[in-house]
């Protein structure tokens, strides 16, 4: 884990705090555990120190799901133009590319790394007028066709609709979408999958662990087994790449936005970059 990241997670419990406004001795102890958690930061990775933040913040506010609110204001605020979103998708005359990079621009709706925008809708049009920093769609729709299972890993609620969008425009008869096994910042679950819809265009799995990310040993054995089945693995945004990124599993491919510094670094990128890439193009980068 990088300094930066320190006091990312610093400033996510003050956030917290600010919001629930607890008792001052729940806040103290909130604060003295999580300075206890991150006296380890130089010998943790990111993802580990971010569950045993938020699962802390979960347990000391008694609050199983901290961000329900905006989760469900960002759902249903895309759900909302979902239909528009889907006819400017189909009018296109790239479809899979135009719902890959809408589903790329959705990233950006994360409370986790403060960047979920007041106006979800107007910022969603606006990154879309922009290009992919990287854009391997091309290579990704190529290898979704000759596969015969896909495993599309969601990362934030809001964003799950155009997910959604994009497997729907996929049109592959066996795909999977994988959640959290329990709620963590504002990252999808199975209940917050089941509310947009998306059992109604493929499988719906929880991958059995409350991490902002995807960490193989703590997954679910159910997970272990369609992730080393699966012919394509779609990786959504920087907790799942942070989690994967020593993953040799080929037909990897990531879709994110760099909203941080150390992730903007580790990928040759700029902050706010967006893209779609393969795992041999990153271990190209490192």
């Amino acid at each position: 884990m990088q300094y930066e990241c320190y006091f990312c997670h610093t400033k996510a419990i003050e956030r917290i705090i600010k919001r629930f406004n607890p008792e001052e001795s729940k806040a103290d102890e909130l604060v003295t555990t999580i300075n206890r958690i991150l006296s380890d930061w130089k010998t943790q990775t990111n993802p580990n120190i971010a569950t045993l933040v938020q699962r802390s913040a979960r347990e000391l506010l008694n609050n199983r799901d901290i961000y329900l609110r905006e989760k469900d204001h960002a759902n249903k605020t895309l759900l909302s133009v979902y239909d528009e979103w889907s006819d400017i998708v189909s009018d296109s005359k790239d479809s899979f590319g135009v719902a890959a990079k809408l589903a790329v621009a959705g990233n950006i709706i994360d409370y986790g790394a403060n960047t979920a925008p007041d106006d979800i809708d107007y910022t969603i049009k606006s990154l879309l007028e922009r290009d992919l920093r990287v854009d391997d769609s091309v290579s990704l729709a190529e290898a979704i066709g000759k596969a015969k299972s896909v495993l599309y890993l969601g990362d934030n609620c809001g964003e799950v609709v155009f997910d959604k969008l994009f497997i729907s425009v996929m049109n592959h008869p066996n795909v999977t979408y994988a959640v959290r096994g329990d709620a963590v910042i504002n990252d999808v679950t199975y209940n917050d999958a089941l509310k947009v819809g998306m059992h109604d265009v493929c499988n719906v799995i929880s991958n059995g662990y409350d991490a902002p990310s995807t960490i193989l040993d703590n997954c679910s054995d159910e997970f272990i087994t369609t992730f080393n089945n699966a012919d394509v693995v779609i990786s959504k945004g920087q907790g799942n790449l942070e989690g994967l990124i020593d993953c040799n599993k080929s037909n990897l491919y990531f879709m994110l936005m760099a909203k941080c510094n150390p992730i903007a670094r580790l990928l040759g990128v700029e902050r706010g970059d967006m893209l779609i890439t393969n795992r041999e193009r990153i271990n190209g980068v490192l």
